[in-house]
């Protein structure tokens, strides 16, 4: 009876340590707010840069499509390097910055992220190639990441996400219907006008019965 009573407690142990497992996170990269600021500073780094370095391809692409025009490997790769390569630069650099002065003056608060901010000016200036972005360049960055600091510290999203239904792109992943309702597009688009056709229809019909029933009373009193 002892080893039985062994043996089940075993087993239950074993489910509770399976139970209380973490689950696995499905993501496979990392977000600048996984930990806290100044606990892993390099990861911070790159994922800084990472967002800077996606913002300077999407602009690349633009410029090359839409401004410049270039042909060829060598012109085209320029142009993405004339704006992946600063705006890399300044995620970087906010990242080393916010964090150094955190462990420097050993506080965490927003005057970190405006200093952190304020640094990329120079690099705005390169971007822009011209000196007059340098201050203004710095004030607008420091004073959005200290935008982007409150909003964290008081848990507020900025970036709200939006439900799957609101007609996105990928709304069709989420349509099941086989025709959709001739109707659909008349409610959503005209809600007004869809109601007072209804409602004068309602109208109409209601002066057809009335009109019938007096018809009828006639009749009757004739007879």
């Amino acid at each position: 009876m002892g080893d039985k009573s062994k043996t089940k407690d075993k087993k239950k142990d074993k489910d509770k340590g399976k139970d209380e497992e973490p689950k696995c996170d499905p993501r496979n990269y990392s977000r600048y707010y996984d930990t806290p600021d100044g606990c892993d500073v390099e990861t911070k780094i790159m994922v800084a840069s990472r967002y800077g370095i996606v913002a300077g391809l999407i602009a690349g692409t633009y410029d090359v499509l839409m401004f410049s025009h270039v042909v060829g490997l060598s012109p085209i790769m320029k142009r993405y390097a004339r704006h992946a390569v600063p705006l890399g630069l300044m995620g970087a650099t906010f990242a080393v910055v916010a964090n150094g002065m955190l462990h420097a003056r050993d506080a965490d608060d927003p005057l970190n992220y405006f200093v952190g901010g304020a640094a990329c000016g120079p690099l705005v200036a390169w971007y822009f190639r011209s000196y007059h972005g340098l201050v203004p360049g710095a004030l607008a960055l420091g004073m959005a990441a200290v935008v982007k600091k409150e909003a964290v510290d008081r848990d507020f999203t900025l970036n709200r996400a939006l439900p799957n239904h609101m007609n996105l792109v990928n709304s069709w992943r989420h349509d099941w219907t086989i025709i959709p309702d001739p109707r659909d597009e008349m409610r959503h688009t005209c809600d007004d006008d869809f109601d007072l056709d209804c409602d004068d229809d309602d109208d109409e019909g209601a002066g057809a019965k009335n009109k019938k029933k007096k018809k009828k009373k006639k009749k009757k009193k004739k007879k």
